[in-house]
């Protein structure tokens, strides 16, 4: 559960992956946003990337954007299961919702900016919203939400009654117990509403 980012694509031409790289490079200074530069050997294998990791805040996943020769994104984290299920590599993905909402914003305003100059084909779903509609207090709303949620959940889970005997297995059976009574009385709720 979270707001993410995801997106995939393929540049335009191959040969735009060192532009590409050397604009987010650019555009990371600027944001003052941390970032890393991947080069792979000419021999990696299944076969090399190359790309730039982007941290644009302590609160946010980093922004992946490698590609291999062919100018195709992939997830650079997710190679290594490229053999078995290649179609984990095709997806990148970036959580925002702890991070500010100008985070984002920012990070959504780039992906656009991408789009139109490296990447025509960049397909992005955003949790938020913020990429269809632009919508600042939409993507707020939601981020909210999911902060409010969160917190019951932990205010619920924190009224477990712990004993030393417990195992990781008898715990979770009391947290699965729990919520069901609350998803429970939360249905009964809403049923008595109508």
């Amino acid at each position: 559960m979270g707001i993410t980012i995801h997106y995939q694509g393929k540049l335009n031409r191959p040969d735009l992956a060192k532009e590409f790289c050397e604009e987010l490079e650019d555009i990371s200074k600027a944001m003052e946003w941390k970032y890393s530069e991947i080069t792979d050997e000419p021999d990696s294998k299944p076969f090399p990337l190359k790309g730039v990791v982007i941290s644009p805040h302590e609160k946010s996943e980093p922004l992946v954007f490698t590609f291999d020769p062919e100018g195709n994104l992939r997830n650079a984290f997710m190679m290594r299961f490229a053999d078995e299920e290649p179609e984990l590599t095709w997806y990148n993905h970036t959580k925002t919702q702890f991070a500010p909402v100008d985070v984002h914003m920012a990070i959504v305003k780039l992906l656009k900016y991408l789009q139109q100059k490296y990447m025509d084909n960049l397909e992005v779903m955003d949790e938020g919203s913020y990429w269809d509609t632009g919508d600042e207090q939409l993507l707020k709303q939601k981020i909210d939400f999911l902060h409010a949620k969160m917190g019951e959940l932990a205010g619920l889970l924190n009224t477990i009654e712990i004993e030393k005997e417990d195992t990781a297995e008898t715990l979770a059976n009391k947290m699965e117990k729990l919520i069901k009574e609350k998803m429970q009385g939360t249905i009964n709720r809403i049923k008595r509403k109508k």
